[in-house]
């Protein structure tokens, strides 16, 4: 639940710090959150933003605000990942080959169910779906117009961020992904292998 606080007033260098808590201490916050919580007017919260974003673009931080899928989040610049994917328990590096085609299949055909998927492949892909869920890479609901509500999936903003990425016309501009070729080529692994 997000509350709407009274708006009191502050510095300039308050206002920016107090955005910028904001931002780190949540999962992402829209132009229109960080407004309803702050209880500040668009132009205030967009100009400090921009001012957030140009203090953060200097080499003295090693983290950078971006926004992904219409949320605003802080993270790792580029040239501090390998040193910070250390923390985390598994990397999308680890992904297996089967994995990596399976998260292909579903970027470029979202939504789809699991026998969809499995059209492209020989077998249900069961296990490498389950890996791809508990990363929060992709997500599952139930297709209620279809017969028997099967679970369909898509993408999800983690996802997103960790291509690094604001929404998926990018990656199909690109064509890194065709139907022909359910790998991954490339260019998006070594994305993935920079933002995890």
């Amino acid at each position: 639940m997000i509350l709407q606080r009274e708006r009191c007033p502050y510095t300039k260098t308050e206002l920016l710090a107090e955005i910028e808590a904001l931002i780190m201490a949540s999962r992402g916050l829209s132009v229109n959150a960080i407004m309803h919580i702050s209880g500040r007017k668009r132009n205030e919260v967009l100009e400090a933003i921009d001012a957030i974003e140009e203090k953060y673009s200097s080499e003295e931080h090693g983290v950078e605000l971006k926004n992904i899928a219409g949320k605003y989040s802080f993270f790792t610049k580029a040239k501090y990942a390998s040193v910070v994917s250390r923390l985390r328990k598994k990397s999308v590096m680890d992904l297996t080959r089967s994995q990596m085609e399976v998260l292909a299949i579903i970027v470029k055909n979202q939504p789809i169910s699991m026998r969809e998927i499995s059209d492209f492949r020989s077998g249900m892909p069961i296990g490498q779906v389950k890996e791809l869920l508990a990363m929060h890479l992709i997500k599952r609901k139930r297709d209620k117009s279809k017969k028997g509500n099967p679970y369909i999936y898509t993408t999800t903003d983690e996802f997103l961020k960790t291509v690094g990425i604001s929404d998926l016309s990018d990656i199909r501009k690109k064509e890194d992904i065709s139907a022909e070729n359910t790998e991954v080529s490339e260019n998006v692994r070594n994305s993935i292998a920079q933002k995890s």
